[in-house]
């Protein structure tokens, strides 16, 4: 039976020390948390570093620690000294996070980061592959291990890979300046499926993919090296019906008026029975008689937070509405995190700054503006801020997902609350009933403190029902089995590929059919199946292997040869004249040519609407750089196969939008090949051209052979018993396909020596 295996960068269970002994402590919060609630669920094994950075380990301490890691199913991984310095607190905190959070300036790009990060993704192979069989899934999580998909993949293909991001993926015009952006994305091109928490992360890997790898998506699936890869989203859940549980323990908090305690911004009390821990914080039955309010705000130190705005906004709005003094505070809490960064140095600070400037300000004996911890906290803490508070302020500056916005919802068993939330968190996907801010514009954020500050509860219960309603249905576990019901169906879809592969069985069995038939006709495109493409249309032009192929097929009295191509006439004339025997079928079904006779026209049709027409496309050349307009006997083509990628989509669809309408009463038709848009006369097409040649005799052998959308037509006219084969693992109606034109070649010149 097949087993899960969960790989991240660090384990779910740290070592850390405890009265000078180290011990296995169990991390909450975020993303380990929430994952390792799937872990308990589902059974399965997981793979991660120790977290251990500085913690000596004898023999016998490690022996013990490593037995309680087996017990609970984890693989333990250690990293030396330099590989922390260079890979987990350089390149992923100090080259990895600010670039994909849009921070450039922050960036660092060294070598040496970069040498480690791929010494340690290595380790990490090392482990999975010691654990994986065939069959087993590999979910890999997050930005520390892009590497890794492909490094699996490199040593077991047959593995079934899943990646999820849990970051923002940043656009191609910052990826771009990365000097190892090429290696990461095929890392994680390894993977069967690819995951993000929105679509725009999505749709921003898919541009990289495009404009720095080449490859074209459909549908937002990926085929390279004959393997289909899915791109898709999956926004992250919580565990909702534990946090309302949990949340229920410490009951209206917001509206408990027997809770008699002392407004102390100075109390670390960690008792969190009844409201008598951060329920200190402030005075229940003051809040309740003054209409005070609370506004919590919790964010690890991190400059993409965005907390120096957030101070900064909440320190004008109390000038600009000094009606607002003394009826709301500002519990700020700020978790320590990765304070050996100058960086983040610099945003303590700054944060500590703020808070005594704007607590100087405007407070008094008995009320401060902003009570300030920076401490770490615990769930059952944060559970009980998010009870206590009227209003959650949460406004990153970029963010992956945010969970702290769902967790404060699902913690409003009253139905009271409101939320602010930054339009940079991903969670605003899902959120919109949340008041959404710009968090670089404090007017913004002025204006939604005073409109939750105001709301009524009939608009509070309202708003808090609905998104609960969905982060109910959509919670962490449905998260995770969509992730990996995803996974399953793209391994069944590789699977239902490879049946369809023109494989040496496949082949053997076309030979043996071509070998037992007394009559047989044979329909081949041109470009893309039996030569490449070249950046110049009309220099792609036959090769001596390719007119060999020909000739031997001509040489057998029994076979009819087709070619049946978008080029013009002319072209292929002057290609082919010295070949004889072989039927030519140009301009997609315009012009005929059969052996020993002269072209003739298959329909009757003008070219008068050229004239209209061709203004519009030479437009969109110029618009274009490197496409160009290609003018045929009774169509107009424009290749863009070379522009820009992004911006040949974007002005293909401008395109085809405005040739729509020069059209409508035309009688021409808009083809949309494989990067090329092509007008000709309604009704014509390579299919149609295919059934007249079909009509012509009895055979009893049939090939068509193409590879791209003009070529369904073909297909489409083909009868049950023929055989179609599509070159390329796109969408299609080819009962076959065919890795490449090298394959196509070789398919052929077997068929070729089946009679001999």
């Amino acid at each position: 039976m097949s087993k899960l295996i969960i790989v991240s960068s660090k384990l779910p269970f740290e070592i850390r020390s405890k009265d000078e002994e180290p011990c296995m402590t169990e991390k909450t919060g975020g993303i380990t948390e929430s994952l390792n609630a799937f872990h308990n669920y589902l059974d399965c094994s997981w793979v991660g570093w120790t977290g251990n950075e500085n913690i000596q380990l004898d023999d016998d301490q490690e022996k013990k620690l490593y037995k309680k890691y087996e017990e609970k199913k984890c693989h333990p991984i250690e990293l030396t000294g330099e590989e922390i310095c260079n890979y987990h607190n350089g390149f992923c905190n100090q080259t990895i996070w600010p670039l994909f959070h849009y921070f450039t300036e922050y960036s660092e790009f060294n070598p040496e980061y970069w040498k480690d990060y791929k010494k340690v993704n290595q380790k990490f192979a090392f482990k999975v592959l010691e654990l994986a069989e065939e069959g087993d899934k590999i979910w890999v999580h997050d930005y520390h291990l892009m590497l890794l998909p492909q490094m699996i993949r490199d040593v077991k293909p047959g593995l079934s890979i899943g990646f999820f991001m849990h970051i923002p993926f940043p656009s191609f015009e910052i990826l771009r300046i990365f000097p190892w952006r090429k290696e990461l994305l095929e890392g994680m091109l390894g993977a069967d499926l690819i995951g993000f928490h929105t679509f725009d992360y999505e749709r921003h890997f898919m541009s990289c993919v495009r404009r720095l790898l080449g490859y074209d998506n459909i549908l937002n699936t990926l085929s390279i090296n004959e393997r289909v890869i899915k791109i898709d989203n999956f926004p992250m859940g919580i565990d909702f019906d534990q946090i309302q549980k949990d949340a229920s323990l410490y009951g209206s908090s917001k509206n408990n008026s027997n809770n008699n305690s002392n407004n102390n911004s100075n109390n670390n009390s960690n008792n969190n029975n009844n409201n008598q821990g951060f329920g200190n914080l402030f005075d229940q039955r003051s809040r309740k008689m003054n209409q005070r309010k609370l506004m919590l705000s919790i964010d690890r130190l991190d400059y993409a937070k965005g907390i120096p705005t957030r101070l900064e906004a909440f320190g004008e709005f109390l000038k600009e509405n000094p009606e607002y003094l003394e009826r709301i505070s500002l519990a700020l809490f700020v978790i320590p995190s990765r304070e050996i960064v100058a960086e983040y140095q610099s945003q303590r600070k700054m944060v500590d700054e703020l808070v005594g400037r704007i607590n100087g300000e405007f407070g008094t004996m008995k009320w401060m503006p902003i009570l300030y911890y920076y401490r770490h906290l615990s769930r059952e803490e944060m559970i009980e801020l998010y009870t206590l508070s009227d209003i959650a302020l949460v406004t990153p500056f970029r963010d992956g997902m945010n969970l702290v916005a769902k967790e404060y919802i699902a913690a409003q068993t009253d139905g009271s609350g409101v939320l602010i939330l930054s339009e940079m968190a991903g969670a605003a996907k899902e959120m919109s009933e949340a008041i959404q801010v710009n968090p670089h514009n404090k007017t913004d954020i002025i204006e939604a403190i005073k409109n939750a500050f105001n709301m009524t509860a009939e608009d509070q219960k309202k708003n808090i029902s609905t998104i609960q309603n969905r982060l109910k249905i959509y919670n962490v576990e449905k998260w995770a089995d969509d992730i990996l019901n995803s996974l399953e169906n793209v391994k069944k879809l590789q699977e239902t590929n490879l049946t369809r592969k023109v494989s040496q069985t496949i082949t053997n069995s076309f030979k043996n059919k071509y070998r037992e038939s007394k009559k047989r006709i044979i329909f081949l495109d041109y470009d893309g199946t039996l030569t490449g493409f070249h950046n110049d249309p009309q220099k792609a032009s036959p090769d001596e292997e390719l007119y060999d192929i020909l000739r031997s097929l001509l040489k057998d009295k029994d076979n009819r040869v087709v070619i049946i191509s978008g080029r013009d006439k002319e072209t292929l004339q002057m290609w082919f004249e010295k070949l004889e025997g072989l039927t030519f079928i140009a301009e997609h079904g315009v012009w005929i040519k059969e052996p020993g006779k002269d072209w003739a026209m298959l329909e009757k049709i003008d070219r008068d609407w050229m004239e209209i027409i061709r203004p519009t496309i030479r437009f969109y050349v110029d618009r274009t750089p490197r496409s160009l307009l290609e003018e045929k006997n009774y169509s107009l083509v424009w290749h863009y196969r070379h522009a820009d990628p992004d911006l040949g989509v974007i002005r293909a669809w401008e395109l085809k939008e405005e040739l729509r309408d020069l059209v409508s009463n035309l009688n021409l038709e808009i083809m949309d090949g494989d990067k090329v848009i092509e007008v000709k006369n309604s009704g014509i097409n390579k299919g149609r051209a295919a059934a007249r040649q079909l009509a012509k005799g009895e055979y009893d052998f049939i090939m068509a052979l193409g590879d791209d959308w003009t070529d369904e037509y073909t297909f489409g006219a083909m009868p049950q018993k023929a055989i179609t084969v599509k070159v390329g693992t796109k969408s299609t109606r080819a009962g076959f396909y065919i890795d490449s034109v090298d394959s196509v070649r070789i398919l052929l010149k077997g068929l070729t020596q089946a009679t001999i």
